[in-house]
């Protein structure tokens, strides 16, 4: 699978490389025949030199980040999955440093943590004599976003189907939490299945909703709308379904939509009165503009919230704004904007990340040297952030009319 992507002038415009490949031959004869007729010819070869030569470089790059996946079927030594982890992700931003594509940094991302979600599963069943009933791992924030990278801190949950011991279910989320952490991989600790709020049968959780439901207790409601983003890492794709529509009853509802909507407009854009970026004052990122506080977490909390308004069951920013754009819940333009608004906040993201030391939180790494950045980059970092505050209003005008 071709992952560079490339960026033309409209909504529905990021396409794989070989669409890329053919749209800069077409232009490539255009500007030819204007100029330098004479030379179509010539400058057709040199293209088709340097697109196979892109070309051939991105499956090479992609297909030893395959082969990293492919190993995890098959892995069982600690060692062995901490060199893995470690592997890919520096193949992985190396992939990102020559071709600037973070959508394919998340798909491969998205395609290996799955692996070895499979693979921390198989490996904690064989720690377990008793029998499993049928059940899904599930990991929320950027990650259930499909956006995760190496710094991102994973939030997990664990539901099954039917009746188990306690003590049973108890021993797996140990297991599971355990080969996770013997892997590399950087949890949020208090959102796993060690602690009883985030493990469950599809029963126990339907209970949880209707009790956050009806207490209306604000804690709960923002504990639980950690779901609103969630992905399946691995287990049953049956129980994970059923475990979604759960979710998408509940989390429709008014009382935990108007819970993320609040918290949403609370959040600043980054853009102060006078038009100014709100840069840190003091501390250690003095000077620092914060990509996490004024750009990913209200960007995020909008979209989840309209999305949750409309019922949009779907999965990743640029894949909520396309389905909110087909049922006519957001226009084409502001769609379009926040989409690039999304690119602008990624490529400054995994450009810090490139490096970050490993073992660093994204929390302290994700501080924009504002000051270093040309015009046009200001430029469109000011752009972008405004159309979070565009969306931001769009949302307190939705939610509004929203019965």
């Amino acid at each position: 699978m071709a992952l560079l992507l490339a960026k033309g002038e409209d909504f529905a415009s990021w396409r794989g490389v070989e669409e890329f490949a053919v749209s800069y031959r077409e232009a490539a004869v255009r500007l030819a025949s204007r100029r330098h007729p004479e030379g179509i010819a010539q400058l057709l070869e040199l293209t088709e030199d340097l697109l196979s030569v892109v070309e051939r470089e991105n499956n090479s790059m992609s297909e030893g980040l395959e082969r990293l996946t492919k190993e995890l079927s098959s892995a069982g030594e600690q060692s062995q999955l901490r060199t893995l982890l470690a592997d890919f992700y520096d193949r992985a931003y190396r992939h990102f440093g020559r071709f600037g594509s973070p959508i394919a940094m998340f798909s491969m991302t998205e395609t290996f943590l799955s692996a070895l979600g499979d693979c921390c599963l198989r490996l904690a069943r064989q720690q377990i004599d008793a029998p499993l009933p049928p059940l899904a791992l599930l990991v929320m924030g950027p990650a259930g976003r499909r956006e995760a990278t190496r710094f991102c801190r994973v939030q997990l949950a664990l539901v099954w189907d039917g009746e188990a011991p306690e003590a049973l279910m108890v021993q797996l989320g140990e297991e599971l939490v355990a080969w996770l952490r013997v892997c590399g991989v950087s949890l949020e600790e208090t959102i796993t299945p060690l602690n009883p709020d985030w493990r469950g049968s599809l029963d126990q959780w339907q209970t949880r909703f209707e009790a956050a439901a009806a207490k209306k207790d604000q804690r709960v409601l923002i504990e639980l709308l950690r779901l609103a983003d969630r992905t399946a890492l691995a287990g049953d794709s049956a129980v994970a379904d059923s475990f979604g529509n759960l979710c998408q009853q509940y989390l429709g509802q008014r009382d935990f939509i108007a819970n993320l909507v609040e918290r949403c407009l609370l959040l600043s854009n980054g853009v102060g009165m006078m038009g100014s970026l709100k840069l840190e004052k003091s501390g250690p990122h003095r000077g620092g503009f914060s990509l996490l506080d004024h750009a990913f977490l209200p960007l995020a909390a909008a979209v989840a919230a309209l999305s949750l308004m409309h019922g949009v069951n779907l999965v990743g920013t640029p894949e909520r704004l396309r389905g909110l754009v087909r049922i006519s819940k957001l226009d084409v333009d502001l769609a379009e904007r926040t989409l690039h608004a999304w690119y602008c906040f990624s490529e400054h993201r995994l450009v810090l990340e490139q490096t970050a030391m490993p073992g660093l939180d994204c929390r302290d790494i994700l501080y924009l040297p504002t000051a270093a950045l040309g015009a046009a980059e200001s430029e469109r970092l000011r752009l972008s952030l405004e159309t979070v505050g565009d969306l931001q209003r769009y949302l307190q005008v939705s939610f509004g009319a929203y019965r």
